[in-house]
């Protein structure tokens, strides 16, 4: 993949700004959008806060320009991180600045999360994100999407400059390669969801801009097609047969089979999680078994007897 640019004119009032914490899962780092035309602003996501070279670019890319809402996708770190460190800095952001994020019992209450956000919510100045709210600010109009499946609290955002909306995805679409997912029956929701949006553009939280409705379209349709592929796949090879009979699989086995060009251990425990998320889904469907009781191996249904 070509190499980002650390800060991006997306459009004539939103702002790319790289956050320059790169990794496995990070691809080049998390993508944070400045939106707006006055001189206060919304930024959505805020990185991991690690970073002092990013608040440094967060700062140059404002100019006499400051943050007065931040607008958090979900709760992982990578996204949530910088919130602490940007409310205190009156570089970035105004002291009345608030930050919205969808709550959600189950995840907010993890150490770490409670932490990245104990300073907007000591302060008064965490808010809960509702699906279809409306942020309206000079220059765009910004609407939540909850979009369920990448987390349990995820939201994406619609951005409409006037002239049909673009999509901040988050971690929901990346701009290369597919994303973990936590849920995957609401996650196909979510894409579903998405794609009847047509969005003009999609912003993902990681990856290049797709800067099109025609390749946002072809994109959403492709990671829904992509699930449907690996679910083909699971289910190829749980259906082959040795000396006419059909094996009971292994969650391990079954990534090697499926992902064979994967060798970052990271990745490989990423792409296993995958293949027992499909599982799930195909468990609750009625497709597949597991083998004798044996809740480490699986088999299709039809085969289950004979194991």
């Amino acid at each position: 993949m070509d190499k980002l640019a650390t800060v991006e004119q997306v459009s004539k009032n939103i702002l790319r700004v790289l956050a320059l914490n790169p990794g496995p899962f990070t691809l080049q780092g998390t993508n944070t959008y400045i939106v707006g035309s006055g001189p206060r602003r919304t930024l959505i996501d805020t990185g991991d806060g690690a970073e002092p070279e990013y608040l440094a670019l967060l700062r140059k890319s404002l100019g006499s320009c400051r943050i007065d809402q931040i607008l958090l996708t979900h709760w992982h770190l990578d996204h949530i991180g910088g919130l602490s460190k940007m409310l205190s800095d009156t570089s970035i952001t105004t002291p009345d600045c608030r930050a919205f994020k969808n709550s959600h019992s189950g995840v907010d209450g993890q150490q770490r999360v409670a932490e990245a956000l104990a300073a907007a919510a000591k302060s008064g100045r965490l808010f809960d994100i509702r699906d279809s709210q409306e942020f309206c600010l000079d220059g765009a109009v910004i609407k939540a999407v909850f979009t369920p499946g990448h987390t349990e609290d995820h939201m994406a955002f619609t951005v409409d400059e006037g002239s049909g909306p673009m999509l901040v995805t988050g971690d929901l679409i990346l701009g290369q390669g597919t994303t973990i997912v936590d849920d995957l029956a609401p996650y196909m929701d979510s894409l579903q969801r998405v794609l009847g949006i047509q969005p003009a553009a999609l912003l993902p939280g990681h990856g290049p801009v797709i800067h099109s409705t025609g390749d946002a379209v072809k994109v959403i349709e492709g990671y829904i097609s992509h699930r449907n592929m690996r679910e083909r796949q699971i289910l190829a090879v749980l259906g082959r047969e040795t000396a006419g009979r059909r094996r009971a699989w292994s969650v391990a086995d079954i990534t090697s089979d499926i992902y064979p060009e994967v060798t970052d251990p990271r990745v490989i425990l990423a792409a296993q999680h995958n293949v027992t998320l499909h599982l799930q889904k195909l468990l609750a469907q009625g497709k597949v078994d597991r083998a004798g009781g044996n809740d480490a191996l699986w088999v299709l249904r039809s085969a289950a007897a004979n194991i």
